[in-house]
């Protein structure tokens, strides 16, 4: 385990005030097994924080954008909103929300760029993924993930949904990584670049 990855474990235990065993913590490989790890040792109840921020996510978009669309979870961002304003209605939305959302990349507002980065045609780096590919509960998963100090009070029970928004906005910390491209099944030094 390299010092990135105490590093990470060390924060989660700071964030949960729980302990994580020397043993255990060298079966941690993923993001979902630092999930459970922390599942295992945090009470936990039923959840009802995504249906509440979808609600006001939903108020807010019909708020700031003059988008008609019925939302539902699986209704795709870029369909809520104008490309020739999305900047600024996004940053609306951020407004009325008061909450962090993730940061829009050049993909988003142009979807005819590689995503690839290339330079004599040699692939130099990705490109950030676009947020508004994703759809409205993918929204409210990074949102609560960029926010959660904010959000979820850590002295009262939380759920397991809870502990999993925790895991990945303290994983994107870690790493500096965008929270619409951590997911669960990302091993950590494969995918993230965790040693």
């Amino acid at each position: 385990m390299g010092l990135d990855s105490v590093e990470l474990i060390v924060s989660v235990e700071k964030t949960f005030k729980i302990d994580i065993p020397d043993q255990e913590c060298e079966q941690i490989y993923t993001v979902q097994d630092l999930i459970n790890a922390v599942t295992k040792r945090v009470l936990h109840q039923n959840n009802t924080r995504k249906e509440l921020l979808f609600t006001r996510i939903q108020n807010a978009i019909l708020e700031t954008t003059s988008s008609t669309t019925t939302i539902h979870l699986k209704t795709q961002i870029i369909d809520l909103f104008k490309l020739d304003y999305l900047a600024f209605q996004w940053k609306d939305l951020e407004r009325f929300l008061q909450l962090t959302l993730p940061e829009l990349v050049p993909l988003d507002f142009n979807d005819k760029l590689d995503t690839h980065v290339k330079v004599l045609g040699l692939k130099i780096f990705k490109r950030k993924s676009p947020v508004t590919k994703g759809n409205i509960e993918q929204l409210i998963d990074w949102i609560i993930s960029l926010n959660y100090r904010k959000i979820i009070d850590l002295t009262e029970p939380i759920s397991a949904y809870d502990i999993q928004r925790i895991a990945i906005g303290i994983v994107s910390d870690s790493v500096g990584l965008p929270v619409n491209e951590i997911e669960l099944h990302h091993v950590m030094t494969r995918d993230l670049g965790i040693d």
